[in-house]
C-alpha cells in the first residue's frame, strides 16, 4: 500500500491490505525456497523411489511454481485501486494457493516415500516440516484454513506411518503428530507477531497521517487565511509571516521581513504594548492604522490582536500577532459620514451640515452682540438649461457654480447646497445693527455678482448665471434653524416673482403669501385627481366676416373653498413645481373628450381648429409627440382638428429640437401658431425656419392700442403676409379695434368683444346658432 493515507478506509481494510501486500511481495522468495526443496528432495529421493514417481511429483511443484508466480505477477500489475476493491478475492486466491501447494507436498508421502530407506524417510520428513513451517505462519490467523493444510500436508505421512507394521513407524508418527502441533504453536505465535506488526504500523500510519494532516490544515490556515498572521520572538522580532500580511503591506518576498524589528521601526506606542501582553500571558489588542517602515501601503487601519505562543516547557517563547484589514471599514464609515454631511455632486455641505452650524450660531447669538446673516441662492433659470440640455449639463453647471462660490466663501462662512440649484451662505458675523448687517449683505452680494459677471462654458457655449437671492438676518432669537432657512428661502421666491437676478430681505408679511402659493401648489395635484379642473372655449372669428373659425381652449380651477381659480394663478406654479407635464397630460386628454363628443353632436367637426396651449417644459419632453399620438387614436379624433399654441420665448430655448417636433407633429395634420408674438427678442431671425402656421399678437399690444402699439400690430400683420402666415389678433375688447385689425388685413382675431370664454355645451349651442 502506498503512503497516502485515505481516511475512507476503515482500519480494519487497511490491515487486510497490508497483509495481503506483505504475503504476496514475499511470494518469490517462498516460491523460489518451495521449488529448490522440490528439487533437491527429488534428487535426493530419485535413488530409493520410483522416477517414474519423482518426475509426476516434481511437475507438479514446478506447474503449481509457475501457477503461483503468475499470481504474483497479475497482483503486482494491478493498481492500488483494484487490489483494494478485490482485497478479498487475492487473499482466498493466496490461501487457495497455499492449500494446493500443501496437498502437493502431502502427496510426497505416497510418491517419494522409500520404503526400505529409513534415512531417506527422515529426509522427507526433514523437507515436510521446513516447507509446511513456512505456510503455517500464514494461515495461523485462519483456524479452519489451518486446519485443513495441516491436514492435507501432513495427513497422508501419518497415515502411511501408521499403516507400517513395527513399533517404529508408530512411535514416529507420534512425534511428527507433536512436531505438527508444536509448529502449530510456534506459527500462531508467528502469526501475531506478523498481524501486530502491522497493526502497530497502521497505527504509526494513521498517527502520521493525522499529524501531517493537521500540519497541512495549519500551515494551510497560516498561509491562506484572510488575515495578516505572523510570529514574533522575545525582541519583537518577526520570525514567519503569511501570504496575506504581505499583501497587505505591499511587500513582495517574506525573506524581506524576517528578523524586522518591530520595536525599533514602529512608532506607536500602542501597537508595542499589545504585542507585549502576549509575554504577560495575555491577549494583547489595538484599531488604528498599522504600517511598517518598509512596506509601500498607505491608509491601512487594522484590528490587530496577539496571544502567547508557548513552547514544549509550557512557557511563553514568542507571539502570534493576527491583523484583519479594516480599511474598507473605515473607508465607509468616512465616507458615510460625509455623505451625510456633505453634497455628493458638488462635494460642499449638504442642508444637514447647514442646520447643525447654524443651530450652534444661534445658540451662540445668545452671548453675543454680532448679527448673523443667511443667503439663500437660487439659479435664474437653471430648469431651462436642465430641460434644453439634459441633466448631465446641469449638473456640471452646478459643479462650476459650487467651485465658484467656495472660492469667494471665507474661513468663517459655511456655504452649502441644499437641493437642485438652491445654494446657502452662513455669515456669522455681519454687523451689530441692522443698518450694519445690510450694507454688509449687499456688499457680499456685489462681490458675488463680480465673480460671476463671466460667463461659464456650459456644453460648448457661454453661459450666464444669475441669482436671486432672499436674505434674513437674525441675532438672539427663539426661531428654529428650519424657521430662518425657510425665512431666507420665502424671500428668495418673492424676488423670483417679482424681479429675478436681485436681493431681497425677509420681512414678515412675506410669509403668508407664501403660504398661500404653496398651498395652490399643492392643492393642485388634488385638483387633478378629484377633477376640479374644467375646459372653457374661447371663439377666434374671421376679421373679415365675423364668423366663428375656431376656439382657444382654456383650464379653468373650480377650487372647492377659493372657488374659480383663472391659469394665470396657477400654470405660472405648475411649471416651477413641475407638475405642469401632468397638469397639461390630463388637459390634453380632456380636450380630445369634448373635441369627440362635439364632433358626435355637431354631426361632423365644422370648425378650423381648436387651439390648445402647450408649456415648453412639455413640448421639450422627449416623449412629447408619442405621447400626443397616442391620445389622438385613443379618442378617435383628427390631428388636423387642433392647432398647437407654443409660447415665442420657449421656442428659442431650443430651436432645433423645436422645428424637428413641429415638422414631426406637421406630418401628421397638426397647424401650429406661435403665441405672444412679439414680446421676445430673437423671433424674426428664426421666423423663417419655422414651420408654423400662424402668429398670434400678445393683447398686450391690442388692448389699449396706442400709436407706438399700432405701428408693432402693422409690422406684426405684414410679417405674417410676407411669410404666408396667418395673423390672429388676442385681446379685443372695443369696435374701434376691431375695424382697425380690418383695415391692416389681420386675418382673424379673439377677445371679450365677441365671446367670453365658456364651457362646452354653451359654445356648441353657440356653434349651432351661428350655423
Amino acid at each position: 500500500m502506498n503512503n497516502a493515507y485515505d481516511a475512507s478506509i476503515t482500519f480494519k481494510d487497511r490491515m487486510e491490505y497490508d497483509k495481503l501486500s506483505f504475503y504476496y511481495l514475499s511470494l518469490p522468495v517462498i516460491l523460489i525456497g518451495h521449488l529448490l526443496g522440490a528439487l533437491l528432495l527429488s534428487a535426493m529421493q530419485l535413488s530409493v523411489v520410483d522416477p517414474y514417481s519423482v518426475g509426476i511429483w516434481l511437475l507438479l511443484n514446478i506447474i503449481m511454481f509457475l501457477y503461483r508466480y503468475y499470481h504474483y505477477l497479475l497482483f503486482k500489475s494491478e493498481t492500488e485501486q483494484q487490489k483494494l476493491r478485490n482485497a478479498v478475492l487475492w487473499m482466498d486466491r493466496y490461501y487457495t494457493n497455499v492449500l494446493i501447494s500443501g496437498i502437493i507436498w502431502g502427496s510426497s508421502a505416497f510418491l517419494l516415500f522409500p520404503e526400505n530407506s529409513l534415512i531417506n524417510q527422515m529426509i522427507l520428513f526433514l523437507f515436510l516440516f521446513a516447507i509446511g513451517f513456512s505456510s503455517l505462519g500464514v494461515l495461523a490467523t485462519k483456524r479452519e484454513l489451518l486446519i485443513t493444510y495441516v491436514l492435507v500436508m501432513y495427513g497422508p505421512i501419518l497415515w502411511r506411518l501408521f499403516s507400517l507394521e513395527g513399533a517404529l513407524y508408530t512411535n514416529v508418527a507420534y512425534a511428527i503428530m507433536a512436531l505438527v502441533l508444536l509448529m502449530m504453536l510456534v506459527a500462531n505465535y508467528y502469526g501475531r507477531v506478523i498481524l501486530d506488526s502491522l497493526r502497530e504500523r497502521q497505527h504509526f500510519i494513521e498517527i502520521k497521517a493525522s499529524h501531517d494532516k493537521l500540519k497541512e490544515r495549519f500551515f494551510s490556515l497560516f498561509e491562506r487565511a484572510p488575515v495578516g498572521i505572523y510570529y514574533y520572538n522575545e525582541a519583537l522580532e518577526l520570525e514567519d509571516v503569511n501570504a496575506q500580511f504581505l499583501k497587505m503591506n505591499n511587500i513582495e518576498e517574506k525573506e524581506d521581513v524576517i528578523g524586522y524589528a518591530l520595536a525599533e521601526n514602529i512608532d506607536d506606542r500602542k501597537i508595542i504594548e499589545a504585542h507585549d501582553k502576549a509575554f504577560e500571558g495575555k491577549t494583547g489588542s489595538y484599531r488604528g492604522p498599522f504600517k511598517l517602515a518598509d512596506g509601500e501601503q498607505y491608509n491601512l487601519f487594522v484590528d490587530l490582536s496577539t496571544v502567547p505562543m508557548f513552547n514544549n516547557a509550557n512557557e511563553v517563547a514568542g507571539g502570534i500577532a493576527i491583523i484583519n484589514d479594516i480599511t474598507s471599514e473605515v473607508t465607509a464609515q468616512e465616507k458615510m459620514m460625509r455623505n451625510a454631511y456633505y453634497d455628493i455632486l458638488t462635494n460642499i455641505p449638504n442642508r444637514t451640515l447647514l442646520m447643525d452650524k447654524l443651530r450652534n450660531l444661534i445658540e451662540a447669538k445668545k452671548t453675543t452682540k454680532f448679527y448673523g446673516v443667511l443667503l439663500f441662492l437660487d439659479i435664474d433659470n437653471f430648469k431651462k438649461l436642465n430641460t434644453t440640455y439634459g441633466h448631465d449639463i446641469g449638473d456640471k453647471m452646478l459643479k462650476q457654480v459650487a467651485h465658484k462660490l467656495e472660492e469667494m466663501t471665507g474661513h468663517y462662512e459655511t456655504l452649502a447646497r441644499v437641493g437642485g440649484d438652491k445654494f446657502v451662505v452662513l455669515i456669522p458675523n455681519a454687523g451689530k445693527d441692522e443698518v450694519e448687517v445690510k450694507t454688509t449683505t449687499v456688499k457680499y452680494v456685489e462681490k458675488l455678482r463680480e465673480r460671476f459677471f463671466e460667463p461659464m462654458f456650459v456644453a460648448g457655449t457661454d453661459h450666464h448665471v444669475s441669482f436671486s437671492i432672499g436674505a434674513v438676518f437674525f441675532g438672539e432669537t427663539t426661531a428654529t434653524p428650519f424657521d430662518i432657512l425657510k425665512r431666507a428661502e420665502t424671500a428668495m421666491y418673492e424676488v423670483k416673482r417679482n424681479n429675478r437676478g436681485m436681493l431681497k430681505f425677509y420681512e414678515d408679511s412675506m410669509s403668508a403669501e407664501v403660504e398661500e402659493q404653496l398651498m395652490i401648489e399643492n392643492d393642485i395635484h388634488k385638483a387633478i385627481r378629484d377633477n376640479e379642473l374644467e375646459m372653457y372655449y374661447q371663439p377666434q372669428l374671421d376679421v373679415k366676416t365675423n364668423q366663428i373659425i375656431g376656439a382657444e381652449a382654456l383650464v379653468r380651477w373650480v377650487h372647492p373653498t377659493k372657488g374659480m381659480i383663472m391659469p394665470n394663478d396657477f400654470i405660472p406654479l405648475a411649471e416651477e413645481s413641475g407638475i405642469i407635464v401632468k397638469l397639461e397630460e390630463w388637459i390634453l386628454e380632456r380636450i380630445m373628450q369634448d373635441v369627440k363628443a362635439m364632433s358626435l353632436e355637431m354631426e361632423g367637426f365644422t370648425l378650423d381648429h381648436i387651439a390648445i396651449n402647450v408649456s415648453t417644459v412639455h413640448f421639450l419632453e422627449p416623449h412629447f409627440v408619442e405621447k400626443l399620438m397616442l391620445l389622438v387614436r385613443r379618442y378617435g379624433v383628427q390631428p388636423e382638428w387642433f392647432e398647437l399654441e407654443i409660447m415665442e420665448s420657449g421656442i428659442m430655448r431650443n430651436v432645433d429640437d423645436a422645428i424637428r417636433k413641429i415638422k414631426e407633429l406637421k406630418a401628421f395634420g397638426f397647424t401650429f401658431s406661435i403665441d405672444d408674438f412679439g414680446t421676445g427678442y430673437s423671433s424674426l431671425s428664426h421666423l423663417k425656419d419655422l414651420p408654423v402656421d400662424v402668429i398670434k399678437i400678445d393683447q398686450a399690444f391690442v388692448k389699449d392700442m396706442n400709436e407706438d402699439d399700432e405701428m408693432i400690430v402693422e409690422a406684426v400683420v405684414a410679417i405674417g403676409q410676407k411669410f404666408n402666415l396667418e395673423v390672429l389678433a388676442e385681446g379685443v375688447e372695443k369696435e374701434e379695434t376691431l375695424r382697425y385689425l380690418q383695415s391692416i388685413e389681420c386675418d382673424s382675431y379673439q377677445g371679450y368683444l365677441a365671446h367670453t370664454p365658456i364651457d362646452l355645451d354653451r359654445f356648441v349651442s353657440l356653434i349651432k346658432r351661428e350655423e
